[in-house]
């Protein structure tokens, strides 16, 4: 009495005709034919940031936010606040659509405490790309590993 499509395509059109068989396989004329669009599925992304011990201050996360639900800025050092969940754990949950490629970085609330790497050189952005998964959960584990003008990498 119900089906679902798993395998679709967001924003791709299908179409769709059922016929019954009964228990000593008679089978009915076809139904008439309907259509959908598949839409386009919503996910939940929980982004966790474990940042070096003895971090001061709250961590950011800045990058093209803007692309996820909610008015988020762009590119903001000190727009989006996480929330520490340990001495060196920090997370934030937000919506997107499916298929949506972000680029981001972590900061202190400024570009002058921009997360670095190990031996305290420029990172590239990191990147990700929205997917549903299994039930529109996506959770990203992040290593901050130094950050700039903080020791070891600065004053």
């Amino acid at each position: 009495t119900e089906y679902t499509d798993f395998d679709l395509l967001a924003n791709q059109t299908y179409y769709y005709v059922v016929r019954a068989v009964d228990t000593s396989f008679n089978r009915s004329e076809f139904s008439e034919e309907i259509s959908a669009v598949a839409a386009v599925r919503s996910v939940s992304v929980t982004f966790n940031a474990t940042v070096p011990a003895g971090t001061v201050g709250t961590v950011y996360i800045a990058g093209t936010l803007d692309r996820l639900d909610g008015d988020l800025p762009q590119w903001d050092p000190g727009g989006v606040a996480l929330t520490q969940e340990g001495d060196t754990l920090w997370s934030i949950t937000l919506t997107g659509r499916e298929g949506t490629q972000l680029e981001y970085k972590y900061t202190l609330g400024s570009w002058d405490f921009v997360e670095k790497g190990a031996a305290c050189e420029e990172i590239a952005n990191r990147t990700l790309l929205l997917d549903y998964g299994n039930d529109g959960q996506q959770v990203v584990n992040d290593v901050v590993q130094n950050w700039r003008n903080v020791a070891p990498c600065g004053d």
